[in-house]
């Protein structure tokens, strides 16, 4: 008799931990699918800002891509505008230089300052120079 109702005592709370396991794993899977959704949300977050900053750079690089090609085109016509104003002085005075003409004659035909002149003279005698030894 006592054995009995010590079996029906196992057997009720083998009953009760079996109710609240079953409780537990409903709790952990309801859980489990809560934060699966955050995580999937999170994720989704995520990607349209990989994509909203991907886009972003992307625009950015063609636009420096156009300014640098902009930039070239300005320094390219910057150095052809002073090689031509500069050429064309700096050519004639060594021309002037090869008829004989003095550093005087430079300043006044050329539009070059006294420096310019007396350095392109200096350059022209050491050119000269080489050119004899040679």
């Amino acid at each position: 008799m006592e054995s009995q109702w010590l079996f029906n005592l196992l057997l009720m709370l083998q009953f009760v931990i079996l109710i609240a396991v079953a409780v537990w794993a409903f709790r952990l899977s309801k859980r489990l699918k809560q934060m699966k959704q955050y995580y999937t949300e999170a994720e989704l977050n995520q990607k349209k800002q990989v994509q909203v900053l991907a886009s972003g750079s992307i625009g950015m690089g063609r636009r420096l891509v156009a300014i640098e090609k902009k930039l070239n085109l300005a320094v390219e016509k910057q150095s052809e505008i002073l090689s031509k104003e500069g050429g064309v002085s700096y050519n004639r005075a060594m021309e002037l230089l090869e008829m004989g003409a003095t550093i005087d004659d430079l300043v006044s035909k050329c539009g070059l300052i006294r420096a310019e002149a007396e350095l392109i003279s200096l350059l022209k005698q050491e050119s000269r120079r080489n050119s004899d030894y040679h």
